[in-house]
């Protein structure tokens, strides 16, 4: 079945962010010319109050007969809203209306929520997209501990709304100066421990990393049954500035300041004993402290792409 054909059975779900950078009465209006008014039933629209339990009112809108959630918000917002389809087999729309939008980018899909709601009600395209688990809470992007998590830990709310992704680059910045890397504990797939001295360790499923065309990596994908384990050992100016050069060129497996591992279960990451802790982000939210351990999900979700998306696996998958 289409998307169009299950929005013309009211069946299409919504849950709407309205902490995600745009007025919910505008992004309102362009859902509503996308999937019909709220009034006669064609799409139900749920505004998300603060310290709601999304999880639960995703599987209530299933358990209703929703056959299409709309997750309208960050990344974040997208985790919390995977968490109640996981196992369900209902696919799941991004429409993308935070400040680093992460796994749109990486979808292909469009920022402009006009143009992302057009293809949601379009398209029947799906992928199928591994996840990661922490603290028993499903992630799409990437966790990270290092200069990331400390970047995300230090933005401001009211620097993000004036800035966007910049406020996230001044901050990055900021923090750079003077870091020292810290001594690493790293488990793969419970082998022997890794001891790195690292500014950053990153388990990514995604490779996009803030503004195209920068990447972790050119084979890191959110549908191929592993994850990435990207470890960053810059030190010096000279460093960074080589890494930036070769993250432009896609020469990012090149650089002597990355080491790259495949998981294909789960990534223990800890400090040594004489670091103090540090934060740990995923899908840009502080989740906790280190230690910290990823387990893969394999094929956790459906979700509605671009036609074309670019699968792992070729072959169509589609919602008929």
């Amino acid at each position: 079945m289409s998307t169009e054909a299950l929005l013309r059975l009211g069946t299409v779900f919504v849950v709407l962010n309205p902490n995600s950078g745009r007025f919910a009465t505008e992004i309102r209006t362009i859902l509503c010319r996308h999937f019909g008014a709220e009034a006669d039933g064609s799409c139900r629209i749920h505004l998300l109050a603060e310290g709601q339990e999304v999880k639960a009112l995703v599987s209530e809108a299933i358990r209703a007969g929703a056959k299409l959630v709309v997750a309208a918000g960050g990344d974040g917002t997208v985790a919390a809203v995977a968490d109640g389809l996981i196992g369900s087999g209902v696919p799941m729309g991004v429409l993308p209306l935070g400040t680093a939008n992460v796994l749109a980018r990486e979808l292909g899909l469009p920022l402009d929520p006009d143009e992302a709601c057009a293809i949601l009600a379009s398209s029947n395209e799906l992928a199928t997209l591994d996840a990661m688990r922490v603290g028993g809470r499903p992630f799409f992007t990437q966790v990270g501990v290092g200069l990331d998590s400390l970047m995300i830990r230090d933005t401001d709310t009211e620097s993000k709304r004036r800035l966007g992704r910049l406020a996230y680059l001044w901050t990055g910045v900021v923090r750079l100066a003077g870091f020292q890397p810290r001594r690493f504990v790293i488990r793969i797939d419970d082998q022997g421990d890794l001891r790195l001295r690292a500014s950053q360790v990153l388990v990514a499923n995604v490779g996009t990393l803030g503004q195209p065309p920068f990447r972790w990596g050119p084979d890191i994908r959110p549908d191929d049954g592993e994850l990435a384990v990207c470890v960053l050992r810059a030190r010096s100016a000279f460093d960074y500035l080589r890494l930036t050069i070769n993250l432009l060129r896609g020469a990012q497996r090149s650089d002597p300041s990355i080491r790259y591992f495949k998981a294909r279960k789960n990534v223990r990451i800890a400090l040594a004993r004489s670091s103090s802790p540090l934060p740990v982000q995923a899908d840009g939210e502080i989740i906790g402290q280190t230690p910290v351990v990823v387990e893969l999900i394999p094929q956790a979700v459906r979700v509605i792409v671009p036609p074309g998306f670019e699968r792992k696996t070729p072959g169509s998958e589609t919602l008929d």
